[in-house]
């Protein structure tokens, strides 16, 4: 993915092909309540019909209204929320594309010193995932010598395991407050681990030469934000309707 920083199109892109902002309410009208009072109402046996209406049975029920109080000061604090969240899950000097460059920035080290100690196992199938402890895990067809290897490289690198934790927090953290894009799909800290592949985010998060001759570096956030897309469409589950 090509851009330049002095191109103002391409951020105009970016930004046209942004998550809407908006604000979720739920609807639910005066004409909906009477008629399910009616339909509940109607849900009485009576014994005889020239009797005044004596019911063998009552169904308790609960009333419930989901109508939700607003004022302009309420609605201008979600779309705030709103917009920050947009910020940090999205843009270059976001939360989450900050934490993932400091991951970049180390990883090139570890994977150097695993080439150094067992070079064949840089080319193969493995990934690295956070559980719900916020500790790495090593995936893929491996044995468990060469993943306890794997494993204590990165352990041994404190500003790798800070940022990794770093990027899980701030994701999970801004999901909640957008609207639409990433925020469509179910993640937790529960199956964080299932979700996102960090090694895969990493190895695909350089920057093309257009790229870095306009940024003057190897880290893309535009290459991470379309990772960080893929994994989520083909990992993740998409939430529910909300009416």
């Amino acid at each position: 993915m090509k851009v330049n920083p002095q191109d103002p199109s391409q951020t105009s892109l970016f930004m046209s092909n942004s998550p809407t902002l908006a604000v979720k309410k739920a609807v639910h009208s005066e004409e909906q309540l009477n008629s399910e009072l009616a339909r509940l109402a109607e849900d009485t046996y009576h014994k005889s019909q020239h009797q005044a209406p004596d019911p063998t049975y009552n169904k308790s029920m609960t009333i419930v209204s989901n109508h939700v109080l607003t004022t302009p000061e309420i609605e201008e604090k979600a779309l705030l929320r709103n917009s920050t969240a947009m910020f940090n899950l999205y843009m270059p000097g976001g939360e989450v594309s900050q934490s993932v460059e400091k991951m970049f920035s180390q990883y090139d080290e570890i994977m150097a010193e695993i080439k150094s100690k067992q070079p064949e196992l840089v080319s193969q199938d493995w990934g690295i995932s956070m559980n719900q402890s916020g500790e790495l895990e090593i995936t893929g067809p491996l044995s468990n010598d060469e993943k306890a290897f794997i494993l204590e490289q990165f352990n041994a690198n404190e500003n790798f395991i800070s940022a990794a934790k770093d990027f899980r927090s701030s994701f999970l953290a801004h999901l909640d407050f957008g609207t639409m894009g990433w925020s469509d799909y179910d993640v937790s800290e529960s199956n964080f681990s299932k979700v996102f592949d960090l090694k895969e985010i990493l190895d695909n998060s350089q920057g093309e030469e257009d790229f870095k001759k306009a940024w003057n570096k190897d880290f893309s956030w535009l290459e991470l934000n379309d990772n960080i897309s893929a994994q989520l469409k083909r990992n993740a589950e998409k939430k529910l309707p909300y009416f």
